[in-house]
């Protein structure tokens, strides 16, 4: 179940776009390989035409190839292990392994630098490449040589897994409680003022291999920022209405972890216009479509075989067309290698850190152990801007008790405290994996790829 949710942890990551890549400033191309940006120091690369070349030394090298120029015949040649490139600058006809290809676009030279088409650098060394419109980001893969670097590097989690295959062996019961408390600004600047909420949550469940089902049910302390409002004199009738409905309010939630899908159903949805009643699915294969990232490829691995295989499976699908979601799932393939993990005690820590443009991530993961198992883990990622933490999140579970928290601290806005303790036991009963039949099913997929 854990490579189950796993799959569906990252898929979520991809969706909310988390900073976890640098990317060109406005009005410049980026490069991207295997999650890193490439610094370019002299030359940079240029749109020609809607195609984007670059310096061919410095993503030939980068891609891991010996480059050569004969100045006599303007001749260019690469060669990374049994693969050898030659090209004659200006022209469109290059040699791979003796094999003559036809390009559509020539090399050229400019202020004393050689350029050349990504796609045909990439391609020629055995490297997917892709193009990020959004963030204006060429994304680069060399799969060979990432699966290279990983292979028998996951012994440490193949461990984990078969700790969390044993724990989730049968049906499990989930019960939870999680309270919170969070300040909530009132105006803005220096007349904001910090209204304080405070709530409740408990959960209520069934989770296997192939899906969860839970039943939240929520209480709201809004009585200060009712306070508040009403002082201010921005109280109607109305949201004295909607404040005691949503002061206590219920909601349904279904992960199928094989289809994808994520079914919420609340009568707080009829507060915002929708049907009360019904039921809305997201569709996470639909979401990640559009990134090149293959959900269900990712699932079917996850159902069975090595964390090792799951993880090549990863690589597989990298999105070449999303410079972000690639460079995340990069670090996840990065950060659970036995070699990143140091041992400390009985325990296992891989710690992993990026910075983007002021903007840092941290994110860390604990394998518990007892001799030669894995008995529990624990799980924290960080986000600073500058040096002040906005958002920290930590999850930890050891036998059949796990407990998570969260903080945020968006200075004159929002700060907010969450923790929570949830307990699984055995069952008979299975979880939904889908509405009842005869019930409305609402499809929120286009709607929130739109809001992407």
């Amino acid at each position: 179940m854990k490579k189950m949710k796993v799959t569906l942890l990252l898929a979520l990551l991809v969706c909310l776009l988390l900073p976890a890549a640098a990317f060109a400033a406005d009005g410049d191309i980026g490069v991207q390989l295997d999650g890193t940006a490439l610094q370019f120091t002299d030359a940079t690369p240029v749109n020609e035409d809607g195609r984007v070349y670059v310096p061919f030394r410095a993503v030939f090298e980068a891609l891991g190839a010996t480059v050569d120029y004969d100045q006599a015949s303007s001749t260019i040649t690469a060669q990374k292990g049994d693969t050898k490139v030659q090209f004659v600058i200006g022209n469109t006809d290059i040699t791979v392994d003796g094999k003559a290809v036809t390009t559509d676009a020539a090399s050229f030279v400019r202020d004393g630098r050689t350029y050349v088409p990504v796609r045909f650098a990439a391609q020629s060394l055995g490297a997917t490449v892709g193009w990020d419109g959004t963030n204006q980001t060429v994304v680069m893969v060399d799969k060979a040589a990432l699966k290279a670097e990983v292979k028998g590097q996951y012994t440490l989690m193949e461990k984990y897994m078969a700790y969390s295959e044993n724990f989730n062996k049968e049906p499990m019961a989930v019960k939870g409680n999680i309270s919170f408390d969070m300040q909530v600004a009132d105006g803005s600047g220096a007349d904001a003022v910090m209204i304080p909420v405070e709530g409740t949550m408990t959960l209520d469940g069934v989770t296997t291999k192939e899906a969860a089902s839970m039943k939240m049910a929520v209480a709201l302390d809004l009585t200060e920022l009712q306070a508040a409002l009403e002082k201010a004199g921005d109280l109607t009738e109305e949201d004295k209405t909607v404040m005691d409905q949503i002061k206590n309010f219920d909601m349904q939630i279904i992960a199928n972890l094989e289809s994808g899908k994520v079914y919420l159903q609340s009568a707080l949805f009829g507060l915002a216009g929708m049907d009360g009643d019904a039921w809305y699915v997201m569709d996470l294969n639909a979401l990640l479509e559009g990134s090149g990232m293959d959900l269900q490829a990712l699932m079917e691995s996850a159902a069975g075989g090595s964390y090792e295989a799951y993880m090549m499976t990863v690589i597989d699908t990298l999105p070449v067309n999303d410079a972000v979601a690639c460079a995340t799932l990069v670090q996840t393939v990065k950060q659970y290698q036995d070699k990143n993990f140091q041992k400390s005690g009985n325990n296992y820590v891989s710690t992993m850190k990026q910075e983007v443009e002021g903007m840092a991530m941290a994110t860390s993961i604990t394998l518990k152990t007892d001799g030669n198992k894995v008995t529990g883990y624990q799980e924290a990622m960080s986000m600073y801007m500058g040096t002040a933490p906005i958002m920290t999140v930590k999850a930890e579970q050891t036998g059949n008790k796990a407990t998570m928290s969260m903080t945020m601290n968006m200075e004159g806005v929002l700060t907010m405290n969450l923790r929570g303790d949830m307990t699984y036991s055995a069952t008979a009963e299975k979880p939904q994996t889908a509405p009842a039949a005869g019930q409305m099913v609402i499809d929120l997929t286009e709607m929130a790829k739109e809001a992407a």
